[in-house]
């Protein structure tokens, strides 16, 4: 079947990036995944390796022949349609469950309200409902979705944005994340996806400035989330829940059937979700040749062993210390912010030694935070606000 994962664009992109476009390995009996192959083992791997959302394959028994070699699909979704492998002479299969992916079932959905009643208590809608017109009683939000046209001076911007709140987040967080580094690759493959409605890109505004964003994969009106990120500075308004139901809202009002929030446990996917998978790797193999048996066991072996870590957890230090070593090693380390809120009333035009400051002036971005904490308690509006600095390095509000 034909997925957004095994076009001609996507895989003549990740040759590009990741194995300097050498042609992909055509496979005879396996339909619906295009294959690299290893320099020294008769090993080959699905092209995009985890950076797939999951394929689905068929296998034509009429091709399989006796061979060494071993064939290795990463990401599968548990709820794919994948041929059962039994009764075939040279051909068997083992999978191996990954991660937890999640699905929420939006054609069941009438509106936005029926899906927060559907999976939210009363409590839980009424903190949600306050956060969000908190948020937009102070600030500007508006929203896009960009599905099928965006213009290339738009798309560069946005995912330059993109990018920078993905640093930000993590650096926060002190720990990797993989996608940054790949951030070229992602970039020059995605524009195109847009354009054909293979992929899309939720953005929500302040003003004229993107503060959340999804990027999604679709296909056959499902839509995968692939990238979620919000600024920071809007904590306090729960802006990654708001981001979640918006991308919803999109999908009900849509057409969408599924939405995949795909790898991860993090925020409210479980409260959201009805259905619970899990990606496996699928390693197919020749149970008549030692070579190739020798091959399979140990790839499997070792993504047996990684899952049994990252139950333990252990991935999570892996990373931080990751990000540590990188951050010793003279990459950038975040200044923690520290400031103090002090209350007091006086007459502006009496105080000497102050200056007003355009605080959407990227370089007064670092009083961001002290903003939206100073609006969510405030509930002012920010362009009834003004900032002003001292002479000494104190900001007045």
């Amino acid at each position: 079947m034909d997925t957004p994962f095994n076009s001609d664009w996507f895989v003549n992109t990740w040759l590009k990036y990741f194995k300097n476009s050498i042609p992909p390995e055509k496979v005879e009996f396996i339909k619906g995944v295009r294959f690299y192959k290893n320099k020294y083992l008769p090993l080959y791997t699905n092209v995009g390796k985890s950076l797939t959302k999951g394929f689905e394959y068929t296998i034509n028994p009429k091709k399989v022949k006796k061979s060494n070699s071993v064939f290795l699909i990463y990401d599968i979704p548990s709820y794919y349609k994948t041929p059962p492998i039994k009764d075939i002479k040279f051909l068997k299969s083992t999978r191996i469950p990954q991660y937890n992916g999640y699905i929420t079932t939006i054609k069941k959905y009438s509106c936005i309200d029926n899906f927060l009643e559907l999976n939210f208590s009363k409590p839980e809608r009424k903190l949600l409902r306050k956060r969000e017109n908190r948020i937009t009683k102070s600030f500007n939000i508006s929203s896009k979705m960009f599905y099928g046209a965006i213009d290339i001076n738009s798309y560069n911007t946005l995912f330059d944005r993109l990018s920078e709140l993905l640093t930000k987040r993590f650096e926060e967080k002190q720990t990797n994340y993989h996608i940054i580094s790949k951030w070229d690759y992602i970039k020059e493959l995605t524009y195109p996806m847009i354009l054909n409605k293979e992929a899309a890109l939720f953005v929500m505004y302040d003003d004229s400035e993107p503060i959340a964003m999804q990027l999604c994969f679709q296909h056959q009106k499902k839509l995968i989330g692939a990238i979620p990120v919000y600024d920071t500075d809007y904590s306090k308004y729960g802006l990654g829940n708001i981001l979640t139901f918006k991308v919803i809202e999109w999908c009900i009002k849509n057409d969408m059937h599924i939405f995949d929030s795909s790898k991860g446990d993090y925020g409210i996917k479980k409260q959201i979700s009805d259905i619970v998978y899990r990606f496996e790797f699928h390693v197919l193999y020749n149970p008549r040749s030692v070579t190739s048996n020798l091959v399979a066991l140990s790839i499997t072996s070792l993504f047996r062993s990684k899952q049994y870590l990252r139950n333990k957890n252990i991935h999570t230090y892996y990373h931080h210390l990751r990000y540590k070593l990188g951050t010793t090693l003279g990459n950038h380390q975040p200044t923690p912010l520290n400031y103090e809120v002090i209350k007091e009333k006086f007459d502006i035009s009496k105080m000497k030694d102050i200056l007003p400051i355009n605080y959407k002036e990227r370089k007064f971005s670092f009083l961001n935070r002290m903003l939206c904490d100073y609006l969510y308690s405030s509930l002012e509006k920010k362009d009834d606000v003004k900032l002003y600095k001292k002479t000494i390095p104190t900001y007045i509000m």
